[in-house]
């Protein structure tokens, strides 16, 4: 049943288009803003008050951050594109006030990662990648069946591609495959796992990310592309 109900879906990201961080508004009560500085602060205000997530005052990475968020009674949050380990300092988050937008049957506010000062380009890989987790995650995983890039790296080394399974009861980010990273600014570098899909265990995301050690030149023609079942 679940191989028949499984679907085949595609994630592409060009220059800051990665979700960072997803989230949602829990309560009635009406939301004032939602502002992002991006090398200082996160605000969060609606009719019950405000709550200021400074980066460099223990919300250094976006493990912390999304932690900080959860633990507020209004509000829940997920991390999406980007691991637990990723910083949140030196503008690495996309600023401006947020408006809500409505994906996957919730509404909620999309904070984007700046690809070009993490150096980073992620997409995760999830059964469920809305921000209050309205979906089931028990008998469902993912199975990665290829990827493509097109990206200006600065220099193109080993273990630069990388795929990180996040085990969400465990709390763990675990490194499953690597390759080399290949600079190319015209021709798309392609990882086939059709044959084989490389497959999370159940509840488990897969984020396949390409990174470099100084930089990753911001081009019109960078752009990463996933497509993975979900089942």
């Amino acid at each position: 049943m679940r191989a028949l109900a499984a679907q085949t879906t595609g994630i592409r990201i060009a220059e800051d288009g990665a979700v960072a961080l997803r989230i949602v508004h829990t309560k009635a009560n009406a939301v004032t803003s939602v502002v992002v500085t991006s090398a200082t602060n996160i605000v969060l205000t609606d009719a019950d008050g405000g709550s200021t997530f400074t980066f460099g005052s223990g919300y250094g990475t976006l493990g912390l951050l999304v932690d900080g968020i959860n633990a507020l009674a209004n509000w829940d949050c997920k991390i999406l594109d980007g691991l637990r380990s990723t910083l949140t300092t030196a503008s690495n988050l996309v600023g401006g006030t947020l408006t809500a937008n409505s994906k996957l049957g919730e509404w909620g506010y999309d904070v984007m990662l700046d690809t070009t000062t993490t150096f980073t380009f992620p997409i995760r890989c999830a059964y469920d990648r809305t921000g209050g987790s309205i979906l089931p995650a028990g008998g469902h995983r993912v199975k990665l069946v290829s990827f493509d890039y097109v990206l200006d790296v600065g220099t193109a080394a080993a273990n630069k591609v990388q795929i990180i399974e996040w085990d969400p009861v465990l709390r763990t980010e675990t490194q499953v495959w690597q390759a080399a990273s290949v600079d190319s600014t015209s021709s798309a570098t392609s990882i086939d796992f059709s044959k084989a899909p490389l497959t999370a265990k159940e509840g488990n995301d897969l984020v396949v990310l390409v990174t470099d050690a100084a930089s990753i030149t911001d081009a019109a023609t960078n752009y990463l592309q996933v497509l993975y079942v979900r089942e």
